[in-house]
């Protein structure tokens, strides 16, 4: 058994299903931080504070849609504002700009951060990240739903703006608002049922035991700082960062970001999701609006798959946000490393089949060959 997938193995069955900022996040954060003590390594240990599900924040934003269409027949205008505010709430916390997540209540957790600095004088500094917490299972995650997970994430975008825009011809035309309001109802029943799947989330969904999303990138991770503690790189400093909280709404990156501030000349490679189905390079990013990865990175994942005899796909990825979100939104140099079964869906995403069973260690092996492949290459 290689020790990238005892890695994955611990933290799915030993350590087990690990919510963000749960006790059980805070064990897998002790045995990411021993590694790198093991490996000969200085990590850091820092806390932020994060909400504990995504849910709250997308709860309230489809909420507030369901109390404007009771509103708006008696205060149009109070209606349409409320409806715009949490259009852009959502398209804000999307976007991993957060915004409605502030009035969230918060509980702790952390990112576990190692650097490896250049032999020789510093010329550039990567980072590789991946987070090691589990998500909540829910109905939308379910086999039978997640093939049409995206279309039916456009179809609530769809039903947010028509029911902005409905809201607005009332307010700023002349036409009838009763008539308006009886259009824009289809929307609001629909964002109602929206609401309705996330509370069932919060209430019946079980944590998952988190193989490959994301111990997986855990144990690539691990394995590539283990190659680095032995043979730094000659004039690249490298920063591994494991990062908590990300399912609740990619808050260990986000941490991260506001703490250290890194040179928008910084690459970062993320790993998520890359333990089953075909290994694959993010050439764009983004659930609304996507932006391109690196073209040095993209590259270099070619060059080293042609030379290390690697198999690896280049695909976009208009899913939910990752690490890679973060910074991608942000200008940075990003690509991710995921991998896709044959009908382009992450096996067993946010369900409670993620086991270590599912999980191909080969595909561990060939996701560190390519890291370490292309920041030799940087």
């Amino acid at each position: 058994m290689s020790q990238a997938y005892q890695h994955v193995k611990y933290l799915a069955e030993e350590i087990g299903p690990r919510g963000s900022c749960t006790a059980q996040e805070r064990k897998a954060a002790e045995y990411i931080k021993a590694q790198l003590v093991k490996m000969g390594f200085e990590p850091k240990w820092e806390q932020f504070k994060a909400v504990t599900s995504f849910s709250w924040a997308f709860g309230l934003i489809y909420l507030f849609f369901v109390i404007a269409a009771f509103i708006y027949p008696s205060s149009p205008y109070l209606g349409f504002i409320i409806t715009f505010l949490a259009f852009l709430g959502f398209y804000f916390e999307t976007n991993t700009f957060p915004l409605f997540s502030k009035l969230i209540p918060k509980k702790s957790s952390q990112n576990i951060i190692a650097e490896v600095p250049a032999r020789s004088k510093a010329i550039r500094n990567v980072i590789i990240m991946a987070h090691y917490d589990s998500s909540r299972s829910a109905l939308s995650f379910s086999p039978k739903m997640v093939k049409n997970f995206r279309t039916t994430y456009l179809l609530m975008v769809v039903a947010m703006g028509l029911q902005v825009f409905f809201y607005a011809l009332g307010v700023f035309s002349s036409l009838p608002q009763q008539l308006l309001w009886i259009f824009s109802l289809p929307s609001a029943i629909y964002l109602a049922f929206t609401l309705f799947l996330l509370i069932h989330r919060e209430l019946f969904g079980e944590y998952t035991p988190g193989a490959n999303d994301n111990a997986s990138g855990v144990a690539v991770l691990l394995e590539v700082a283990k190659v680095l503690a032995r043979f730094p790189l000659l004039t690249t400093t490298v920063t591994l960062v494991a990062t908590g909280a990300e399912e609740s709404g990619t808050n260990g990156a986000l941490d991260f970001l506001r703490r250290h501030q890194p040179s928008k000349e910084t690459f970062i490679i993320n790993l998520d999701n890359l333990g089953s189905g075909n290994l694959t390079a993010i050439t764009h990013e983004g659930i609304l609006g996507t932006k391109p990865s690196s073209p040095e990175l993209l590259s270099l994942a070619e060059h080293t798959v042609e030379e290390k005899n690697l198999k690896l796909k280049f695909l976009p990825y208009n899913l939910l946000t990752t690490d890679g979100t973060v910074f991608i939104k942000r200008k940075y140099p990003v690509m991710t490393v995921m991998a896709f079964d044959q009908e382009g869906l992450l096996p067993n995403w946010h369900w409670p089949t993620d086991r270590a069973e599912f999980v191909k260690p080969e595909n561990l092996e060939d996701a560190k060959e390519l890291v370490l492949g292309i920041i030799r290459k940087l």
